[in-house]
C-alpha cells in the first residue's frame, strides 16, 4: 500500500508543475485529496488503501515538484516525500529515473485533475489513473469525466477504489 500511495503522491506532483507551466507563473502548492484510483491490475483487498491522508505539494527551485504525505504503519506515523521530475512537456513528468511517466489531464473543475501514470512498478508494467482535487468533496461532473477517461484508456470500472479521506498524522521524528 505504501508503494501504491507513493505512486499516487508522485503523480500528484505533476499537477502543480503543469499548472505552474501553464499559468501566469504564480507559485503553486497546497493540499490535495485523492478521490478515486484505478489500476490495470487487481490490487489485493488487503493492499487496497481504505483511507488516505491529504498530500502537500511544493514547487522546488529547480522546477521539479515535491509531494509529501503521512501514513500509518504498525501504529506509527511516517512522512513520505517524493520528487517528480519535469520534462519538456508541461503535462508529462517522470519518476524513478524515468521508469514511470505521469500525464496530467485537466477537468472542467479548475481544482480537479486526472493523473495517468504508466511504467515499471515492482518489475511489472502497470497503469494507474487517479482523480484528485483540492476539496474533500467530489464534483459529480468531474467524476463522470474521470469515468469516461478511464474507459477510453481501457480500465475496468469495477476496479475503481474510492478511499476515505483521513487527517494527516504527525510523524514521530518531526
Amino acid at each position: 500500500m505504501k508503494v501504491l500511495f507513493l505512486t499516487i503522491a508522485l503523480s500528484l506532483f505533476s499537477i502543480l508543475q503543469a499548472e505552474e507551466s501553464a499559468s501566469s507563473g504564480e507559485a503553486l502548492g497546497g493540499t490535495f485529496y485523492i478521490h478515486a484510483i484505478v489500476a490495470d491490475t487487481d490490487i489485493p483487498e488487503e493492499k487496497r488503501p481504505k483511507s488516505l491522508s491529504p498530500i502537500t505539494i511544493s514547487l522546488l527551485d529547480d522546477g521539479n515538484v515535491e509531494a509529501s504525505f503521512t501514513t500509518r504503519k504498525n501504529g506509527k506515523c511516517k512522512e513520505i516525500k517524493a520528487k517528480l521530475e519535469k520534462t519538456d512537456n508541461p503535462y508529462e513528468f517522470t519518476m524513478d529515473k524515468g521508469k514511470r511517466h505521469v500525464y496530467v489531464t485537466k477537468t472542467s473543475d479548475p481544482n480537479s485533475w486526472i493523473l495517468y501514470s504508466e511504467g515499471e512498478f515492482r518489475g511489472k508494467q502497470v497503469k494507474l489513473a487517479k482523480l484528485l482535487g483540492a476539496s474533500t468533496e467530489v464534483d459529480s461532473e468531474v467524476l463522470k469525466e474521470y469515468q469516461e477517461f478511464i474507459q477510453q484508456k481501457g480500465f475496468n470500472e469495477k476496479r475503481i477504489i474510492s478511499p476515505k479521506q483521513e487527517e494527516a498524522c504527525i510523524p514521530e521524528d518531526a
